[in-house]
């Protein structure tokens, strides 16, 4: 070990600092592009090139393991004062907006930008090549990495910057230790592959293992590269998306790539917000973005496209795990691998957030959360993954193709078992004809039996080329009968496949029609079968008792919204501080108007609503919609609350006044005790969408915290103009009917 690293450090350093020229530069020229843009600073510039270069280099060594904290213990920020409140006088309305704002907290950013790994790994092959043309060996592949792993090191220092009291940190060790692992991995692999060869030639098992995992590497960056230009393509389509935008998402193609080969294989991505947060109150939100979301915001057609697209990814794994593979067990190892891969790059190519304390607007506690689902791709990648894998064989058997496997290395000569043969001559060899295009391979004659006697005299005499027999065959008995002469068969030239007939050229689009019908049917069926399953089985839920509970002596909700009414103050600037009294009847016990049934919720709670409106799930958000559109009554549910709901209301007020256009004008705000547990009732109306339409909408919401630290709130929305509170039934009998299973 001492005279191995001897000779790393006496060796040729000049030769490995040209070869680690190539990551260095990546990394640079990366940083620089991403630091151009002034992300919305106009006139007054806070964050300069320098600070941005800095940050750019930051978020680019995450691609080896490092890590984006920011943290400020007081003074101002320089990412943003709130542009909602003052009077509104020049705002940059940029990214980093004004400065001037305090900031006391942290936050972390977690984000793997697989471009950049893919990339670096990329360089070094480069590097690596370059040392191997000069006969260098594993001691200059342990040279590129130190130097690559220092240069990782010193940057990472350098992206520390603090900028007004706001210091960013990088995790320039960790950066440095995955620099080192990555390097030396690839390498490695580059300078020592003869030896590796020659290794592998000696153990079948373990060459088709890396000849699999070889097969799969290709397969997937393929896959993934299609993807990726469908995910950018749809990116660069959507609304309010520039250059600037677009430059950002470069660094983090491969991520966007693998979200959506998830999604075309039914595969959602989900999202999760937990904590506090200043701009949108208490949140515990959850949800995912799948296939059926797609047909809801661009229809059917993108639903079918993105199936397309999943059929397309599968068959080519198929395909080429069974053109380089040996046999069925290689194809079978390669399959797996690719699916391996898929799940190792889908865990990572997430991006989480934390918050604690206060930057800029962004104040409050919690994380958030936006990744790919790794158990429903494991599940679809299966789906998927092995109906293409049964299918690949066939697929190349209808265009003509083998398996193209680099051909194993010849074996050593091995001398005779038992000497030499009769006929022997020493010194005298046949001479070895040339091999003949397409014709099979000559076998050695096996070795005498030496239980059966020699008969020189009967050893035939070889026949002359092309018709050579083996020297040691015997004719006993009777002579053979003569052979009729073979008509001679025109040699066909190697790798030119026969023209095939118009039958067969009929036959083979039938059967490539039936191939992409069989996966199109195993892959996609078995994926909007899932999705049906799970939407039919919460709709089953959802039905599951929809008969009214006995009638009992309790007030009927007409009567209960007047009292409600009643017992609540008018509208005011300032709202009322003090409970009022529950504004329904006790649990379960109200009688339900005519039109409406008991929905037992798969949620966990029971509410009564019109029959005939359609139950939809977003997260932790449930909707019962009319069927005509327009009004919806909504049940949302928020674990482990860290607030009240007069407070989070209060939040939620706030977000509202920042948008004008939205025209939001309160009806009354009043904390009260909702079934015995404090609440509030906040009832508005707002313009939705404002850009769209002047429709105004009316909202009701009682929300309540109950014992277990849970808030539900109960919200009924419909249009403005419609809404009579002396005929209202739909709030009043959710709220009366409203029970926790």
């Amino acid at each position: 070990m001492g005279a191995f690293f001897g000779r790393v450090f006496r060796g040729d350093w000049l030769s490995s600092v040209k070869a680690a020229a190539w990551p260095a530069g990546l990394l640079l020229v990366m940083a620089v592009a991403l630091a151009i843009p002034s992300y919305g600073q106009d006139d007054e510039v806070v964050v300069g090139w320098s600070d941005r270069l800095r940050i750019a280099l930051a978020m680019l060594l995450q691609g080896f393991g490092g890590g984006f904290e920011m943290k400020a213990s007081g003074g101002s920020s320089p990412f943003g004062s709130d542009s909602g409140s003052g009077s509104g006088s020049g705002s940059s309305g940029g990214i980093f907006g004004d400065s001037g704002t305090d900031a006391m907290g942290a936050a972390s950013l977690s984000l793997v930008p697989l471009t950049v790994t893919l990339l670096w790994i990329g360089a070094l092959y480069l590097g690596a090549r370059m040392l191997r043309t000069r006969g260098a060996g594993l001691e200059a592949a342990v040279r590129l990495s130190l130097l690559v792993s220092g240069l990782v090191l010193v940057l990472g220092l350098f992206a520390q910057p603090e900028i007004q009291g706001v210091e960013i940190s990088s995790s320039p060790l960790l950066a440095a230790l995955g620099a080192l692992v990555i390097s030396l991995a690839a390498t490695c692999g580059v300078l020592q592959r003869d030896d590796l060869a020659a290794w592998l030639a000696q153990r079948p098992g373990a060459r088709s293992a890396v000849r699999a995992f070889g097969t799969a590497v290709r397969a997937l960056g393929a896959v993934v590269a299609l993807c990726s230009l469908v995910g950018f393509v749809a990116y660069a389509n959507s609304d309010d998306v520039d250059g600037t935008a677009l430059l950002i998402a470069l660094p983090i193609l491969p991520n966007i790539g693998f979200a959506v080969l998830g999604l075309s294989w039914g595969a959602p991505v989900k999202f999760d917000v937990q904590g506090q947060f200043s701009m949108v109150g208490s949140s515990a939100e959850s949800g995912s973005f799948g296939l059926s979301e797609i047909g809801d915001v661009w229809g059917n057609g993108a639903v079918a496209g993105a199936l397309s697209l999943g059929v397309v990814c599968a068959l080519t794994l198929g395909v080429w795990a069974a053109r380089r593979s040996a046999d069925r067990r290689e194809q079978l190892l390669a399959a797996g691998f690719s699916l391996g891969l898929v799940l190792l790059f889908t865990g990572v190519s997430g991006v989480s957030a934390k918050l604690a304390g206060g930057l800029a607007d962004w104040g409050g506690q919690g994380t958030s959360e936006f990744a790919p689902s790794v158990p429903d791709a494991l599940l679809f990648g299966l789906l998927w993954v092995g109906a293409a894998t049964f299918l690949g064989p066939y697929v190349l058997r209808l265009v003509g193709q083998q398996a193209l496997v680099p051909p194993a290395p010849p074996a050593p000569p091995m001398p005779p078992a038992y000497g030499p043969g009769a006929g022997y001559a020493p010194g005298v060899s046949a001479p070895a004809d040339p091999a003949l295009p397409g014709a099979p391979p000559v076998h050695p004659a096996p070795p005498p039996n030496p239980d059966v006697p020699d008969h020189p005299a009967t050893v035939a005499a070889a026949p002359s080329a092309p018709y050579a027999v083996e020297p040691h065959t015997m004719h006993l008995g009777a002579a053979p009968a003569p052979v009729a002469p073979v008509a001679p068969v025109a040699p066909v030239a190697p790798g030119v496949p026969p023209v095939p007939s118009a039958a067969e050229r009929k036959r083979r689009v039938l059967i490539w029609t039936a191939t992409l019908t069989a996966a199109f049917v195993i892959g996609g069926g078995a994926t909007a079968g899932a999705l049906l399953l799970k939407k039919n089985n919460d709709d089953e839920s959802g039905r599951a008792q929809n008969k009214p509970p006995a009638a009992s002596q309790s007030p009927t909700p007409q009567q209960d919204q007047q009292n409600q009414q009643n017992q609540q103050p008018s509208a005011s600037a300032t709202p009322s501080t003090s409970p009022s009294p529950s504004p329904s009847a006790s649990q379960g016990s109200a009688t339900l108007p005519t039109g409406f049934v008991l929905k037992q919720d798969p949620a966990g709670f029971t509410v009564g609503v019109m029959d005939g409106w359609k139950r939809r799930q977003a997260g932790s958000q449930i909707y019962y919609e009319a069927p005509t559109g327009g009004a919806y009554l909504q049940i949302g549910i928020v674990k482990n609350t860290p607030t009240t709901s007069y407070d989070n209301f209060l939040g939620l007020e706030t977000k509202h006044l920042q948008t004008p256009e939205t025209d939001y004008r309160r009806g009354q705000l009043i904390e009260n005790t909702y079934q015995g547990r404090p609440g509030a009732l906040w009832e508005f109306t707002h313009i939705p969408e404002p850009d769209e339409s002047s429709l105004r909408r009316h909202v009701i919401d009682q929300a309540f915290v109950a014992a277990d630290g849970t808030e539900y709130a109960i919200l009924a929305a419909g249009r403005a103009d419609l809404w009579d509170a002396s005929k209202d039934v739909v709030f009043s009998t959710a709220t009366s009917t409203f029970t926790m299973n």
